[in-house]
């Protein structure tokens, strides 16, 4: 039975989303120079002749892979942000999230280590992050741990930037470790402690 016009736009776009998650994983992998067309086709099970009819180059690729990579991740930074609660709260639920929806979604990890890899390679090189509206990522995550110190939420013997950057390495790290994680052990793979994580920038309360 012949597909109708709906049908047919609807397994196109399923088609580019597939080689689009490919290159993520790839990417996240390889890097965007030691990654090769044939690696993502591979990745994606598709032929090159697919490949090219939905991508020129891996450039147009990569920045297909750029457009949606950490959309959900900001609005939710944001939504926490807006929340009556202190800093510690703040960073325990924007943790918890990242954690939660790493261990429900591959392709969440995967986007979430890109995201994090490519703006925060950026700003520590000096060079400029994406256009965007709003404040570029890595000081938005600076003005949360100042705004945090301020308050004596957050401990006040580092620098807000360095605890910004220490916070990005933890989840970082946390997230290439399970990407890189065999499949088979993924589901009982170990995030790190969270309550760990919030005792590392906590404000110390010394007794009189």
């Amino acid at each position: 039975m012949p597909k109708t016009e709906e049908q047919l736009l609807r397994l196109k776009e399923t088609r580019r989303a597939g080689i689009v998650v490919a290159a993520l994983k790839v990417f996240c992998e390889k890097g965007y120079d030691g990654a090769t067309i044939n690696d993502i086709v591979k990745k994606a099970k598709c032929s090159h002749g697919l490949f090219y009819h939905y991508f020129a180059s891996k450039k147009e690729l990569f920045q297909a892979v750029m457009e949606n990579r950490g959309k959900n991740m900001m609005d939710f930074l944001d939504e926490v942000l807006l929340e009556e609660s202190d800093y510690l709260a703040k960073l325990k639920k924007l943790t918890e999230y990242t954690f939660e929806n790493m261990r429900k979604d591959e392709v969440f990890a995967y986007r979430y280590y890109f995201f994090v890899s490519t703006i925060f390679a950026k700003a520590e090189s000096g060079t400029p992050p994406p256009q965007c509206k709003k404040m570029p990522p890595h000081l938005r995550m600076n003005a949360f741990f100042e705004e945090g110190i301020k308050l004596g939420d957050f401990t006040d013997k580092y620098p807000p930037e360095e605890c910004a950057k220490l916070y990005n390495s933890i989840i970082q790290g946390a997230t290439l470790n399970f990407i890189l994680c065999p499949k088979e052990f993924k589901s009982s793979f170990k995030f790190p402690m969270i309550e760990f994580i919030l005792d590392v920038f906590k404000k110390e309360i010394i007794d009189d």
